[in-house]
């Protein structure tokens, strides 16, 4: 009977560091993981990122277009009335 303890001790000596060693990998594996979703996240982040400040530059730049845009038909419609109150002045003189 003690033998066949002594023997039973053993196999679950094996199947403990047998068990520790798949929990060891196991874990490893884990981390290798959780650290690969990270970085994917913070990639996706980062993308995320740049693609807002990109559309808000896009956005800035239409809006400083469109601005200068208003600004020259400003000036266009102030040099035809420039013109015509000067054709005016001449006709009157």
């Amino acid at each position: 009977m003690l033998s066949r303890m002594k023997k039973d001790f053993i196999a679950s000596k094996i199947k403990c560091t047998e068990l520790d060693e798949s929990l060891k990998n196991k874990r490893q594996l884990l981390v290798f993981e959780e650290s690969k979703q990270r970085k994917t996240k913070e990639e996706r982040l980062q993308s995320k990122v740049i693609f807002d400040n990109l559309m808000k530059n896009i956005e800035k730049e239409q809006k400083d277009r469109q601005e200068r845009i208003l600004e020259l038909n400003r000036c266009i419609t102030n040099k035809e009335a420039s013109v015509n109150r000067r054709i005016e002045r001449q006709r009157k003189n």
